[in-house]
């Protein structure tokens, strides 16, 4: 009559809204509970780094533009595409993995290239 409770798996049912998609996948990415926990605080923290970064005047002004881009294009990627929505697959959770790898990346270029 009842489905027994599995703890492993989440009800179909319950899905994160969008706007938590980003952060759903970086702590489905992570296997380590405390390092999921920092990588989410890390990404929502590089997106006060914009408004450090329009402070200097760089020299890589287009490059910096370019990875601006980049790093939007990488969190809509993120949020929107990969595992937010879905099952529990190996591939997405290493997709996610790989993209929000890319993204912390890409926010330290915008850091370092807008100083210079």
């Amino acid at each position: 009559m009842f489905i027994e409770a599995d703890p492993i798996i989440r009800p179909v049912h319950i899905v994160p809204e969008w706007y938590f998609l980003f952060a759903y996948a970086i702590l489905r990415a992570i296997p380590n509970k405390i390092l999921g926990v920092v990588a989410l605080l890390l990404s929502i923290v590089s997106f006060y780094f914009f408004v450090i970064v329009e402070r200097y005047h760089s020299v890589f002004k287009v490059l910096n533009k370019f990875l601006v881009f980049l790093f939007i294009f990488i969190s809509i990627i993120l949020n929107i595409v990969m595992e937010g929505l879905r099952g529990y697959h190996n591939f997405f959770v290493m997709d996610g993995f790989k993209f929000g790898v890319v993204l912390f990346i890409f926010r330290e270029f915008i850091f370092f290239f807008s100083i210079f």
